[in-house]
């Protein structure tokens, strides 16, 4: 049973960066440049970091088996994760402070375009 765990979690490892690879190829083709992938530090990750004009997008992407599970999966406890991954970010590229700031979601099912929700959710900047 322990194996068969393992290849699970190495198969949901390999379709989150899938789903990933995936994301990043959509957010080009809608004129984004992708600053930084998998950005991690102590207080969180970052799926994706991407800019289009003033606008700095933290990303965060889930792939499920249809859209509400996927967006489901993104709980108050990851949003903050994000959020926390985000200050520390920005603490690291101040240059990057004056963009209009967002969190968004792509959600990645089988079958379908991936679905990007522009400022998914929001947290207060201090």
């Amino acid at each position: 049973m322990a194996g068969l765990r393992t290849d699970r979690g190495r198969d949901a490892w390999a379709k989150g960066r899938g789903a990933e690879k995936l994301s990043r190829l959509w957010l080009r083709l809608k004129g984004y440049r992708i600053l930084e992938k998998n950005w991690r530090c102590s207080s969180g990750e970052i799926d994706i970091i991407a800019r289009r004009g003033r606008v700095l997008a933290f990303i965060e992407v889930k792939a499920r088996s249809n859209y509400e599970t996927a967006a489901n999966a993104i709980t108050q406890r990851q949003r903050q994760r994000v959020f926390n991954a985000a200050k520390a970010f920005l603490a690291a590229n101040p240059d990057l402070c004056s963009c209009d700031l967002r969190f968004d979601a792509i959600l990645v099912t089988p079958k379908h375009p991936p679905h990007h929700i522009c400022d998914a959710w929001r947290e207060g900047w201090s």
